[in-house]
């Protein structure tokens, strides 16, 4: 993930003067921070698709609930591999 993406987008969110600021001048906001022009170019289209690109998140990382880290999901067609402990388990009455 762009920490410097990641960094300039809590920036404008949590400070009221900054994305004033931003609104006001979205082009000087930009260059004056320390983005790559990749993720200025991103941050002006405001295409939330365009912009997890830019920070490197993946689709089904974005569907992720708040707070919630998960491993890559297996990709589709491999066997999911087995769990430990062989199988069913034999119960004897």
């Amino acid at each position: 993930m762009s920490d410097n993406l990641n960094n300039f987008l809590v920036d404008l969110a949590s400070d009221p003067a900054r994305l004033d600021a931003f609104l006001a001048d979205p082009l000087r906001t930009l260059n004056e921070s320390l983005l790559t022009e990749d993720e200025k170019a991103a941050v002006m289209t405001r295409d939330g698709a365009r912009i997890r690109t830019a920070l490197h998140i993946t689709p089904w990382q974005a569907a992720l609930p708040e707070g919630v880290m998960a491993k890559r999901p297996p990709a589709k067609g491999k066997p999911k591999p087995k769990s430990k402990g062989g199988g069913k388990s034999k119960r004897k009455n």
